[in-house]
């Protein structure tokens, strides 16, 4: 009896013990199956990273760079060197004219233009960075009235600078692009022909040259990323009554100024 027993407590224990094992190498395989599918998952991912990496690298190897400018182009298609013109549109410029009996100032407008050619390189799809430098020229005379009698005030500036842009898109295809643009400069301007006109009198005043820092904030459309179409207002910060030309004329000091201040501004560039 106590055989039996026996034999029925070591084949219970046996029993018990392979339900255990069979428990715990289920676990096992459950975690080695877990383990090996983090693996797998983690082996994709760095096959899929080195396949990116290897079509960039494969894709910037097959950009063109031959011919006229072939230097400008870069991985996305808005990158490239430009040149176009810029046409503006200065309401509220002030001419200024003070001698020893008196100033006046005189509100006009202006209508500048300008010769425009850069460098625009994106870093991503959506983004990128405008380089350009410009020249042009811009006529501020204006009638004025001056110790009562009436004359005409000559003034004239070739503007001449650098200007940077950040560019954000917010609409892209392959035909259309659009998104806005902020921007700093640096301005010279150089005021020529500066004269008063009295009946038949002239009196010439010497050119004088003014340097000017520019912020900007305007709105870019692509079209078929070659032509380029910008709207943008500008600010030039270093044009400032009274802060311009001084001569002596007739032992009587002049001094003379224009303030080409505000200007919006429509651009076109066609880009390489």
């Amino acid at each position: 009896m106590k055989t039996r027993k026996v034999a029925l407590s070591l084949a219970f224990m046996a029993m018990f013990s392979s339900l255990i094992y069979a428990e715990t190498a289920d676990e096992e395989n459950a975690r080695l199956k877990k383990e090996n599918e983090l693996l797998e998952l983690q082996q994709k991912n760095a096959n899929l990273k080195n396949n990116k990496s290897k079509n960039e690298s494969v894709q910037s190897s097959n950009i063109d760079k031959s011919g006229f400018l072939g230097f400008c182009r870069g991985e996305y298609a808005n990158t490239g060197c430009f040149i176009g013109a810029e046409v503006g549109y200065a309401p509220s410029v002030k001419n200024y004219l003070v001698d020893h009996t008196g100033s006046v100032t005189q509100n006009t407008y202006a209508l500048p233009i300008n010769l425009i050619l850069g460098w625009q390189v994106y870093s991503a799809k959506n983004w990128g960075w405008n380089f350009k430098a410009f020249f042009g020229y811009a006529g501020y005379s204006s009638d004025i009235t001056f110790d009562g009698i009436s004359a005409k005030f000559n003034s004239s500036a070739l503007h001449y600078g650098i200007e940077a842009s950040y560019l954000y898109d917010f609409i892209i295809s392959q035909q259309h692009t659009f998104g806005m643009n902020v921007g700093i400069g640096y301005e010279f301007g150089t005021f020529i022909g500066q004269s008063v006109d009295i009946g038949v009198v002239k009196v010439s005043l010497d050119s004088y040259t003014k340097t000017s820092f520019i912020s900007s904030i305007g709105v870019h459309y692509f079209l078929n990323v070659n032509h380029q179409f910008w709207l943008t207002y500008k600010y030039k910060s270093g044009y400032n009554v009274g802060d311009g030309g001084s001569m002596n004329v007739g032992g009587i000091q002049v001094k003379h100024s224009s303030t080409p201040n505000n200007v919006l501004t429509f651009a076109y560039a066609y880009k390489f």
